[in-house]
């Protein structure tokens, strides 16, 4: 006796299902979380510089008054740090200069061309000691970290024929939102990180395999914008508990990056503000970067543990600013990334 078996052809609908499925295996979906000034807008940008063959002229030349808004900005900054640290200018006319330059709301003209007396302005500020000193002295007021880089480029910056560099634009503060690398299109959302945005962040929960968490591992020691009375990275903690014992990430790849390690590196080794002062649980030495770190690194695995035993959470230590870190950084990762989502889809 002899069986046939006949074969049926996939009818339409599931032929568009597997098309989409394979459209779908090409698009991975990173969400990109944490509080405000952690550093994730720069994490974005590094990541067109490094998988989408950077940014053109063009596109380069659209930052540039992003880039003297943020110089001029930074120098009104330093000059209202001033006072809180009593610092004197070196110069008694500079004080007027800066009483003028804070009074101002217009830097540059429809052209991107700073105005002659604001260049003036900012480039006899900088040459001032007690500019300097409050500059040195930035982590005491919360000066944004690209102030100094900005101070020290002031001559080319402020030229009349500025092009800004990919360093120029990764120091920049604007939110980027993806990128693509490779074969696969990686989608990178950069949601809010002040109190009063994060309300938006469910609207990008969708289809999301992927949770980046970010961390300014450097900001111990400071308190939000948006509330003076509450810690930075206490705040990061909070909303990382939050964030694990939400139902929409209990299936989430979880990456943490505890970013601008140089910084932090830099205030435990050589000031006072040690980690001690701003969380009476640690008890390791002094001065002490590593074993610092690494008490604040537990902190984020005790949290992911306890809201589930069996995930696994990535850590890595980042310097957002350097495009090499983050490259390095983000190769170890994306295979995890990649086959964490083919995973998910093949259980569909």
């Amino acid at each position: 006796m002899t069986t046939t078996t006949t074969t049926t052809p996939p009818s339409s609908s599931t032929s568009k299902i597997l098309t989409t499925r394979k459209i779908s295996n090409k698009i991975i979906k990173i969400l990109i979380l944490g509080t405000g000034e952690s550093g994730k807008s720069t994490l974005v940008k590094q990541m067109k510089i490094i998988h989408n063959d950077g940014y053109s002229r063009e596109e380069m030349l659209e930052f540039r008054p992003i880039i003297l808004d943020n110089l001029v900005s930074s120098m009104k900054y330093v000059v209202t740090g001033m006072r809180l640290l009593d610092i004197d200018f070196q110069y008694s006319t500079n004080q007027e200069l800066a009483k003028d330059l804070i009074l101002c709301n217009k830097y540059f003209d429809d052209y991107h061309i700073l105005f002659p007396h604001i260049e003036y302005t900012i480039k006899t500020l900088w040459q001032d000691n007690g500019v300097r000193k409050a500059v040195a002295r930035g982590f005491e007021y919360e000066l944004n970290d690209s102030a100094l880089y900005y101070f020290e480029n002031i001559d080319r910056i402020t030229n009349e024929k500025y092009v800004p560099n990919t360093n120029d634009i990764v120091k920049s503060r604007i939110r980027t939102i993806e990128f693509i690398c490779d074969n696969h299109i990686i989608r990178m959302y950069d949601v809010g990180g002040q109190r009063s945005e994060r309300r938006k962040w469910i609207q990008c929960f969708e289809d999301v395999r992927t949770l980046l968490f970010v961390v300014a591992i450097s900001e111990y020691d400071m308190t939000l914008v948006e509330d003076s009375s509450r810690n930075r990275l206490k705040e990061s903690l909070l909303l990382f508990e939050n964030i694990s014992n939400n139902l929409f990430f209990h299936n989430t790849c979880t990456i943490l990056f505890l970013n601008k390690f140089d910084l932090f590196r830099q205030k435990i080794l050589f000031t006072d503000r040690q980690l001690k002062y701003f969380f009476t649980e640690y008890q390791g030495p002094d001065y002490d970067a590593e074993r610092s770190s690494k008490f604040i690194e537990n902190q984020f695995r005790q949290i992911a543990q306890q809201a589930n035993c069996n995930k696994t959470l990535h850590t890595h230590y980042t310097t957002a600013t350097d495009t090499v870190n983050i490259k390095q950084t983000f190769d170890s990762i994306v295979d995890t990334i990649v086959r964490d989502n083919i995973c998910h889809s093949t259980l569909l």
